[in-house]
């Protein structure tokens, strides 16, 4: 004689299993794809970070902006979303008004470590940005992870969180801003 229970136990079994399979075939969605131009990566590898932000706080000392260094990774889904916002063109309008930017990959230890040290930081969240006037003078940084869900934020909320860095020197997470 059958047993229902046992014929019903089965047919969820088989359920389960086609539902594990689905799901190891299929590309889980869990943060936005954002477009990366592998011969343009927002994050330069390569490039030398105490150069390059030498290099932009003389260009932010010459032309009276300020200075926005940003500590991130290509491979990290709030950076490419932060660079995206910055890109975008109302902010970038902005953002090119009153920032000379600098963007630092952090995949390297050793030589982001130097540049930690340089700064006097130490970066335990990413996207991290650290703001300087055009003097040099430390205006105030993310290490509260204002930035860290940046997938989150459109890019009017990075263009207004810029606004509140030019216009009061203040570090206010879009979340909070009134």
């Amino acid at each position: 004689m059958a047993r229902p229970w046992l014929s019903l136990a089965c047919a969820a079994a088989v359920g389960v299993m086609a539902a594990v399979v689905y799901g190891f075939s299929t590309e889980p969605v869990l943060v936005p794809r954002i477009a990366v131009n592998a011969a343009q990566p927002p994050y330069k590898t390569y490039a030398d970070a105490r150069v390059a932000i030498a290099e932009g706080q003389a260009r932010a000392a010459a032309s009276g902006k300020m200075l926005m260094v940003t500590f991130g990774a290509n491979w990290c889904p709030d950076c490419l979303m932060l660079h995206a916002n910055l890109r975008n063109p109302d902010t970038r309008a902005y953002a090119q008004e009153h920032f000379e930017i600098v963007q630092i990959d952090v995949g390297d230890a050793q030589k982001s470590a130097a540049v930690q040290r340089d700064l006097g930081i130490v970066v335990n969240v990413i996207p991290l940005s650290v703001f300087y006037s055009a003097d040099g003078r430390l205006v105030g940084d993310t290490l509260a992870g204002e930035l860290k869900p940046s997938r989150h934020y459109s890019s009017r909320d990075i263009r207004d969180f810029l606004r509140e860095v030019v216009d009061y020197h203040r570090i206010v997470s879009p979340d909070q801003r009134q």
